[in-house]
């Protein structure tokens, strides 16, 4: 889910994707879904990205299906390193 501005900077007609309602503990919203290709640090892979339909709505959440399940990912806080890899290739 991303705000309806990084859709607008990107040159998408965000009201052109796939309208969803979607429903919350704190409330529901509609956004607009995009197929698109998301690049990290030199991996891409292709996802179905949401747009919020209300400008005011001001949050981008970077989702666990279609991303974070699709790389291998370590986070070392005290030496300062992030590792990234596509989840296909060989464990190291």
């Amino acid at each position: 889910m991303f705000s309806r501005g990084l859709g607008d900077a990107l040159g998408l007609d965000v009201e052109a994707g796939v309208r969803e309602e979607f429903r919350t503990a704190a409330g529901h919203f509609t956004a607009y879904g995009h197929e698109l290709t998301i690049s990290t640090l030199g991996l891409e892979t292709d996802s179905t990205v949401y747009f919020f339909a209300d400008e005011a709505i001001r949050k981008n959440v970077l989702g666990r299906r279609g991303w974070l399940d699709r790389v291998r990912l370590a986070i070392v806080d005290y030496e300062q390193v992030l590792y990234l890899g596509p989840y296909d290739s060989p464990s190291q």
